[in-house]
């Protein structure tokens, strides 16, 4: 009894398996409702759902990999806006596959450019990346005044094809477990946790650092690509809204935004679950700006049991160390971070 109420405690103070427990309820009562109110719950009805979360799953895993890191990224709804734009009106003829490897060649670039002058300029990141996001922002406007253009097709029904969104989520899942257990994944969570410590044992943390920003570029790009694909078209304006919602996928989540522990699975159900809420909503006949309110409430929701759980762990953290033994030559902080 004591172990099956311990694994329980474990899965709902763990914040993956706290984004996980938040989207079932979301799904369970928005397809209830949708079969009960005569609206219908097919294939194709999840298909479209999971194809519209993708972006921001994508963009707010980028974010999620700079806060563990122990910085902040404001960013991604630039590069995806400059992104959609160049593929509309620029590159609606062009091949598919190449089109991908562009856009996210060119989103590391402006991480690699963000990184340079965080860590090595040693600017706050904050302040960088918020200049990054409103040069790229006019930028894109600049590149498409009006909504317009077109996206390459092929591009187009390949996302939207069976199957595809739960085979990139699947991607997206084993991609994060195999990383997160390299070499680059246990630095990243332990410069979150005590960067001075890596500095003081002689690994190279910038390096690593720049290696975080430009994959995080890199993710906003294909977010950018797959935003895309979703509306077919280009528009300027139609990525403002993931400046808050990346943050908000990742502090539902449970990562921790004062670094050194998250997860980017927890942040894909979390992303799900943001994208949930208004569908739920709509079917109760809320309002918009309810759907705001609920969106806050539940952010701040999850912040509240993200630092209850932090306290908690803190604590048996600090009644365990007199008694635990690191293995020897392995970083102390790299086992501390991340959920599943």
């Amino acid at each position: 009894m004591n172990t099956k109420f311990g694994r329980i405690r474990q899965i709902v103070t763990d914040g993956t398996g706290r984004a996980v427990i938040f989207w079932l309820i979301l799904m369970t009562i928005w397809l209830s409702l949708q079969s009960t109110q005569g609206m219908g719950v097919d294939a194709r009805l999840i298909q479209s759902y999971l194809v519209l979360a993708l972006p921001l799953i994508v963009a707010s895993i980028g974010v999620t990999l700079v806060i563990i890191m122990g910085q902040f990224d404001l960013s991604a709804a630039g590069v995806i806006a400059v992104v959609n734009v160049t593929i509309a009106s620029t590159l609606g003829s062009w091949n598919p596959l190449l089109v991908v490897v562009l856009m996210m060649a060119l989103g590391g670039f402006i991480g690699l450019v963000n990184g340079l002058f965080v860590i090595l300029g040693k600017l706050p990141a904050i302040a960088v990346t918020l200049a990054t996001l409103i040069i790229l922002q006019g930028l894109a406007i600049v590149i498409l005044p009006q909504p317009s253009g077109k996206v390459p097709p092929f591009l187009v029904d390949g996302v939207r094809a069976p199957f595809v969104a739960v085979g990139i989520i699947v991607v997206i899942i084993i991609a994060w477990m195999l990383f997160k257990r390299s070499r680059s994944g246990l630095y990243m969570f332990a410069i979150g946790a005590d960067p001075e410590a890596l500095h003081l044992s002689g690994l190279p943390v910038k390096k690593i650092q720049l290696k975080i920003f430009v994959i995080a570029g890199a993710l906003y790009g294909l977010a950018g690509v797959l935003m895309s694909a979703s509306l077919t078209s280009g528009d300027a304006n139609a990525a403002d809204s993931f400046l808050l919602t990346t943050f908000a996928a990742t502090a539902i989540g449970g990562t921790a935004f004062v670094g050194g522990r998250g997860s980017a699975v927890g942040t894909l159900f979390g992303a799900l679950t943001l994208l949930a809420i208004p569908k739920v909503l709509f079917v109760f006949g809320v309002s918009d700006w309810t759907q705001k309110v609920a969106f806050g409430l539940l952010v701040l929701l999850a912040v509240v049991a993200g630092a209850f759980s932090s306290l908690r762990k803190n604590r048996e953290s600090m009644l365990l160390a007199p008694y635990s033994t690191p293995t020897e030559g392995e970083p102390i902080t790299a086992t501390k971070g991340g959920n599943a």
